[in-house]
């Protein structure tokens, strides 16, 4: 291929789609069918690091508090307070390398 260095042959930047990771309900027991977003330990448009907690998930009797897969800005979806199933979408990070 041709490698040239004509900077008008690299797509302009502001066409390039935002990469963002989907925040899930989580299945971490076997007969888990759903779980309640507790609470959201972060605020709505905040940036976290990957590993922070980022929210509350409560299961049958139990809490636990749930760390984001990766860094970037953290967009809530779901609504603290709410039951949801296991893999619906409750949030998003929107990638921190923008």
């Amino acid at each position: 291929s041709n490698r040239s260095a004509d900077p008008r042959s690299r797509p302009c930047v502001g066409e390039v789609a935002p990469v963002s990771t989907t925040l899930k309900i989580p299945k971490v027991a076997v007969s888990m069918q759903e779980g309640v977003l507790a609470a959201w330990l972060v605020a709505d448009g905040t940036t976290v690091r990957e590993g922070a907690a980022i929210y509350t998930l409560e299961i049958e009797k139990s809490t636990m508090d749930v760390e984001s897969p990766a860094a970037g800005t953290l967009r809530h979806i779901g609504q603290a307070g709410n039951t949801y199933k296991v893999g619906e979408v409750i949030g998003e990070i929107d990638d921190a390398a923008s």
